[in-house]
């Protein structure tokens, strides 16, 4: 315990050191943020109803998957999921990921769109910037942003307070973007869960839960990092589909997946090209075994020691997170999958479910400027210099959640 207990001090004192201003940080806003991420996890991870709620999602998440995968195998065949004409007894695999995985993107993102229209994604954001609002004194436009990033991802989530953006404060500018980098979007939940099947027991939950209790770590770092030097009380954003129709909905929400899907297959292919390259380079420089992802895995060894990995585990575990630092959370929980369950104990793997359960990664932060940046051209230098620190405050935040949940696990 005293392990992930030295792991909260040393991840809040890294933001502390590089603070642009440690006397405007509140202690107040500290305990606030600890104890809420404390009190969050508890709830979702300890308490019998909302544990027994959890499992339900999970039936209905399997349930999904089967939606997806009767779509993508009418339309692909055995390639996307169907009975195989053959006898699979040579070498290779008939699972492909493109075809049997991914559509379950586009189901969500129509799914999402039409929840969207009907206003029932805007009630429970609403309701969670309420709760943040209450505990961490954050106005209305801080409240939102951070709330949203829960059901949106990288590139939706800024689209949603556009008109913002001009006036925006600095540090409200950081937190945004920390908050996404620290939670993962309700489109990609059941993908990733997917992965997640043989690791921990209802891993839809468990994806839940990460982005859920991430959200205080990321207000926590967010404002530890750049304190906010004003006070503006914003107002909730209104905030509206515009869809005319359930119908409209679906079909713009199915359109918006296909961008998706592609966006993630093409960021996948090109991701896995350069850093074949960058290792093929460092090969040739230092000797064979030497790569991108060995030489980020040393840097993580203590990081996950801090996160109370099981020693034996450490190697492995900080290899996973060099891989979703890297690469993306989704090949880091595939990797995972691939390893099985006991590649590493229990609660390892339970820490590392959720310290991956995040959008910081090399890729998320090119999208995330790039979106920014067109949005609002006149602050693109102090966009790109935000978001690369977003990048590392939305890592620190997913490790000190993983921390959490690794203390709660032993009561």
């Amino acid at each position: 315990m005293w392990q992930g207990l030295l792991g909260i001090l040393v991840f809040t004192a890294i933001p502390i050191l590089v603070s642009e201003n440690r006397r405007a940080i509140s202690p107040r806003m500290i305990l606030a943020c600890l104890l809420l991420q404390f009190a969050t996890a508890w709830i979702m991870l300890k308490v019998t109803w909302v544990q027994t709620a959890l499992l339900s999602l999970n039936s209905a998440v399997k349930t999904l998957e089967q939606a997806a995968l009767a779509g993508s195998s009418y339309m692909f065949g055995y390639l996307g999921g169907g009975d195989l004409p053959f006898v699979a007894d040579g070498p290779g695999t008939p699972f492909i990921i493109a075809f049997q995985v991914l559509p379950i993107v586009l189901v969500m993102s129509a799914l999402s769109a039409i929840l969207f229209y009907w206003g029932v994604l805007q009630k429970v954001i609403g309701g969670l910037g309420f709760l943040l609002q209450k505990a961490l004194r954050l106005d209305g436009l801080q409240t939102f942003s951070v709330a949203s990033s829960v059901f949106f991802g990288i590139v939706e989530a800024p689209l949603l307070v556009r008109p913002y953006f001009q006036s925006m404060s600095r540090s409200t500018l950081f937190l945004l973007i920390t908050a996404a980098m620290s939670t993962v979007a309700g489109t990609v939940m059941v993908l990733y869960a997917s992965q997640l099947e043989n690791i921990v027991a209802n891993p839809a939950g468990h994806i839940l839960v990460a982005s859920l209790i991430s959200m205080p770590a990321a207000v926590l770092f967010a404002q530890l990092w750049i304190p906010p030097a004003d006070r503006l009380e914003h107002h909730v954003p209104t905030v509206q589909s515009e869809a005319q129709s359930t119908l409209d909905a679906l079909v713009r929400g199915t359109e918006d997946g296909v961008k998706l899907l592609l966006n993630i297959i093409g960021m996948i292919v090109v991701l896995f090209a350069l850093i074949y390259l960058v290792n093929a380079l460092l090969g040739a420089i230092f000797g064979e075994g030497i790569s991108l992802e060995y030489l980020a895995s040393i840097l993580f060894h203590p990081v996950v020691w801090l996160m109370g990995v099981d020693s034996a585990d450490i190697p492995l575990a900080a290899e996973l997170m060099s891989i979703k630092l890297i690469f993306n959370e989704f090949v880091a929980y595939q990797k995972m999958a691939e390893l099985g369950p006991e590649a590493m104990s229990p609660h390892s793997n339970l820490i590392l479910v959720y310290a991956i359960c995040g959008f910081a990664n090399f890729a998320s932060l090119g999208l995330v400027v790039g979106t920014i940046s067109t949005i609002v051209p006149g602050r693109t230098a102090e966009v790109a210099y935000l978001a690369t620190r977003a990048l590392f405050a939305g890592l620190l935040a997913t490790c000190m959640t993983g921390t959490v949940v690794g203390l709660l696990q032993g009561f």
